[in-house]
């Protein structure tokens, strides 16, 4: 009679884990944080800079730096 009432139960606990997980994750883990020149200092900004692409990262036309010395330009990774 347990092993019954386990194995009705078990399939629905399972459903309910992955929907909490589903939930669970935050958008702004996925984005990176780095700088702009701003005018009065470096300015941090969260972008997504995932692409097929090699290429330079861009928030509103400005460059996107990894350090806020403006020394190390933040790419595009590939996935």
């Amino acid at each position: 009679m347990k092993t019954k009432k386990i194995k009705s139960i078990l399939p629905v606990f399972a459903i309910l884990l992955a929907i909490g997980f589903a939930f669970g994750t935050e958008a702004e883990a996925f984005l990176n944080t780095g700088f702009i020149e701003g005018p009065n200092g470096p300015i941090e900004v969260q972008v997504d800079c995932e692409s097929e692409i090699q290429d330079a990262c861009l928030f509103l036309g400005q460059q996107v730096y990894a350090d806020e010395d403006y020394e190390t330009p933040l790419t595009k990774s590939r996935p």
